[in-house]
């Protein structure tokens, strides 16, 4: 049986770095090599979903011919919360991978961002960041936090940039458990079972 391929679909560089970490760490739970590959797409900004899913899709087909392939788009909600007009058709960008090919196609929305996610570990953001572990969570959204955090510690955060030396510092199973609902449809691909795992809640 051919071997399936796993493809991420990423808003930028940090979203490589955590997705790459969340597949290590789902294979430490299952303890057994994956029947499947892995591949990570920087879409290099949510808008980009949009106008490049398809041609990236296209590329991945033409590497990988005799694989089927599941595709994960892995978006922030924030942006769909925030703005009047959403900055994609997430529907129509779905429908026109499967068309195409894709054996699935699921999202992966962080609720509201990547940011929120990595404040599920808070003691390892400050331990990170070299801060006191008294250091209290600044006001403001996950992104806005973290920022606020990186300038306490005289460093800047980039949304979308290299965050992974922050990543090696977070408890990424305690976030997927905090987080559960929203990294179901992974899971299941992976074969990390519900009843292995804690109970899904509605994070």
């Amino acid at each position: 049986m051919t071997e399936k391929l796993v493809a991420f679909f990423v808003e930028g560089a940090t979203e490589v770095a955590f997705y790459k970490a969340v597949v290590i760490n789902a294979q430490k739970k299952l303890n057994a090599p994956y029947a499947c590959s892995f591949q990570y797409v920087d879409m290099k900004g949510i808008g980009n979903f949009k106008s490049d899913a398809l041609r990236q899709f296209r590329l991945l087909k033409k590497k990988h011919p005799d694989q089927p392939i599941d595709v994960f788009l892995c978006i922030d909600r924030d942006v769909f919360d925030l703005q009047k007009k959403p900055p994609i058709d997430k529907a129509s960008v779905k429908k026109s991978l499967i068309k195409e090919g894709a054996q699935k196609v699921e999202y992966i929305e962080a609720k509201q961002s990547i940011e929120d996610w990595f404040l599920c570990d808070y003691h390892g953001v400050i331990s990170y960041l070299g801060l006191p572990t008294k250091t209290k969570r600044p006001e403001g959204t996950g992104q806005e936090a973290l920022k606020k955090l990186f300038l306490k510690a005289g460093k800047v955060y980039v949304k979308g940039g290299n965050a992974g030396k922050l990543i090696e510092y977070l408890d990424i199973s305690g976030i997927m458990n905090a987080c559960c609902s929203q990294f179901k449809p992974l899971c299941e691909t992976l074969g990390l079972e519900c009843k292995k795992e804690k109970k899904c809640r509605n994070a």
